[in-house]
C-alpha cells in the first residue's frame, strides 16, 4: 500500500511539473509575441506610390515618410511605380511580405479599380487599409487666358459643344477624378472629351501649357499656381468654400447639386494578411507622425483638409467609400 501511494504521489508530481513547464512555455511565448509587437519596426520601410513623382499622392506620401522617421529609428523609402492608374502598384502590394515593412499610398483610385476594370483581379478585402491622412477637395481649373471666367461659361460652352471640351485629371475612367467629373457633368447635363495623366501633377502641367481645356484637379496640386495667377479656380466640389480661397465657390453655390460625400482622400494601405500587432503598432505611429509639426505645416502649405484616422476607422471609411463607388458606378453607366 505504502508503495502504490508512493508512485501515486510521484505521479502528481511528475504531472505538475510537466503541466508547469507548458504553462511557463506558452507564458514565454505570449511575452514574446508582445515584445516583438512592441518593438516593431526593426528595420527600414517601404512606401509605393501609384502616381509618377511630383503629384500630390507622391508629394503627401514623401512628407509623411520624413514625419515617421521623427518617430521611429529608421528610414521610410519612397518609391514610384505608376502604371495601369494604380494596378501596378496593386500587383506590387499584393506580392509582398504581410510583415508591414511594405506598403503603399492610397487614394479612390484603388478603390475605383477594385470596382471597375480590376474587379475580377481584386477585392475589397484583399488589402488592409491602414491610414487615411488627408482630404483634398475637388476643383475643376483652367488657365489664366482661358476664356472660361465662372464654372457657368464653361458649362454654356460645353453644352454648345458637346463632347469637344478636354478634360484631363488623373487616371481612366472609373478613377477618383474621372468619378468627381462625372457627377459634376451629370449635374450640369454637359459631356467632355476624358483625358487621363499618370498624375494630378501631370494632368496640371498639361492645363498650364494649354494642352486640356480643364483639369478636374485639387487645392494641394493648383495653389500656388492659382496664387501666382497662373490658373484660375471655377469652382469647388465641397459643402463649404476653400478657407484658403474664399472667393472661389462651391458647385452647389453656382446651381449644381453634387454628392459631396465624393472626395479626394490620400492615406496608406498595406498586403492583406498583415497581424494585428503590426497593425496597431502602425495606427499609433501614422496619428503621431501626423501630428508632427513637419507634417502640419506642410498640409497648411498645401491646402489640404486635415483627415487622419486610425487603422479600424480607415477601414470602416473605405468601406463607406466602397458602398460610394459601386453607388455611383451604376449610376453613371461605367461598364468594366
Amino acid at each position: 500500500m505504502k508503495s502504490a501511494a508512493k508512485l501515486s504521489i510521484l505521479g502528481a508530481l511528475s504531472t505538475a511539473v510537466i503541466l508547469s513547464a507548458c504553462g511557463n512555455e506558452n507564458t514565454d511565448d505570449a511575452n514574446a509575441g508582445e515584445a516583438e509587437a512592441s518593438n516593431f519596426p526593426e528595420e527600414d520601410i517601404s512606401f509605393i506610390v501609384h502616381t509618377s513623382a511630383g503629384g500630390p499622392a507622391d508629394l503627401m506620401t514623401r512628407e509623411l515618410a520624413g514625419a515617421i522617421e521623427e518617430v521611429i529609428d529608421y528610414n521610410v523609402v519612397v518609391e514610384n511605380q505608376p502604371g495601369g492608374s494604380g494596378a501596378t502598384q496593386m500587383n506590387a502590394l499584393t506580392s509582398a511580405d504581410p510583415d508591414g515593412y511594405t506598403l503603399g499610398t492610397m487614394t479612390p483610385s484603388q478603390i475605383g479599380l477594385i470596382n471597375g476594370t480590376l474587379d475580377d483581379q481584386f477585392d475589397i478585402d484583399d488589402f488592409t487599409w491602414m491610414t487615411r491622412s488627408q482630404i483634398d477637395p475637388y476643383v475643376l481649373v483652367v488657365h489664366d487666358d482661358s476664356p472660361y471666367e465662372t464654372l457657368e461659361d464653361f458649362v454654356s460652352d460645353a453644352q454648345d459643344n458637346p463632347g469637344q471640351i478636354t478634360v484631363g485629371g488623373y487616371g481612366a475612367q472609373g478613377s477618383g477624378h474621372n468619378i468627381a467629373f462625372n457627377i459634376f457633368s451629370e449635374s450640369a447635363d454637359i459631356d467632355g472629351n476624358w483625358t487621363p495623366f499618370e498624375s494630378t501633377g501631370d494632368a496640371v502641367t498639361a492645363v498650364l501649357g494649354q494642352h486640356i481645356d480643364v483639369a478636374n484637379s485639387n487645392p494641394g496640386a493648383v495653389g500656388e499656381y492659382v496664387e501666382s495667377g497662373d490658373l484660375r479656380i471655377l469652382g469647388v466640389m465641397s459643402d463649404e468654400r476653400l478657407e484658403a480661397f474664399p472667393d472661389i465657390p462651391t458647385y452647389e453655390e453656382e446651381g449644381y447639386e453634387v454628392d459631396t460625400d465624393w472626395q479626394q482622400f490620400r492615406g496608406i494601405y498595406g498586403p492583406p494578411g498583415m497581424p494585428d500587432d503590426v497593425k496597431e503598432a502602425w495606427s499609433d505611429i501614422f496619428l503621431e507622425a501626423m501630428e508632427t509639426d513637419r507634417y502640419q505645416e506642410y498640409m497648411e502649405n498645401a491646402f489640404m483638409v486635415e483627415g487622419a484616422l486610425s487603422q479600424s476607422d480607415t477601414e470602416d471609411y473605405i468601406m463607406s467609400v466602397h458602398e460610394l463607388t459601386q453607388h455611383w458606378y451604376n449610376e453613371i453607366g461605367f461598364e468594366d
